[in-house]
């Protein structure tokens, strides 16, 4: 498994995300941790490695990254882009992407502050899926799991549809975690 990861150049922080994911989800089932291989945290270690790259999706090359100090500006300037072309209808985006303005105006933005904000665009986005969104994540999902459908399987279902309405309204993530 250990070679996979790394001949997949999959980042340990990533490895260690899908691992504790692994495990968070045995505690959660009331299954046993104690004879868990690293071969069973293969199926979360590659979600969690498809999300990291989903959050890098469009950015720029290695070597290229702006400094940290840039991001809090870099994320408003996408909120504001968002914001001119979201329809005055959309109360609930308006408010959530407001929000995020908000709490990124201070000088020390606070980032569980961010995430709590972008959990809330991601359920918004969610309900905004249509069936059909939901049908498409679902087949992409079955075809990227060669037909398997391995724990965890609704939540990258609801993840892909999301990254779908996301695209499609052009919805920039507001949390530093996806910059």
């Amino acid at each position: 498994a250990i070679a996979s990861w790394e001949e997949k150049r999959i980042p340990l922080d990533i490895v260690l995300e899908g691992i504790e994911r692994t495990f968070d989800g045995l505690k959660v089932r009331g299954r046993p941790t104690r004879t868990v291989s690293l071969a069973f945290c293969d199926r979360q270690v590659e979600a969690a490695f498809a999300q990291h790259r989903d959050r890098g999706a469009g950015g720029k090359r290695a070597g290229e990254a702006a400094p940290r100090r840039d991001k809090a500006a870099r994320v408003r300037r996408e909120i504001d882009r968002a914001l001119e072309s979201l329809p005055a209808s959309d109360l609930a985006l308006r408010r959530l992407l407001q929000e995020a303005l908000e709490a990124l105006g201070g000088a020390r933005p606070n980032p569980e502050t961010l995430e709590r904000i972008e959990a809330g665009i991601e359920q918004a986005l969610w309900d905004e899926a249509t069936s059909e969104d939901k049908a498409t994540a679902s087949a992409e999902a079955l075809k990227a799991q060669e037909g398997r459908r391995p724990a965890g399987f609704e939540d990258t279902v609801r993840r892909r549809a999301v990254m779908a309405v996301r695209a499609r309204r052009r919805v920039p993530h507001v949390s530093f975690h996806f910059h």
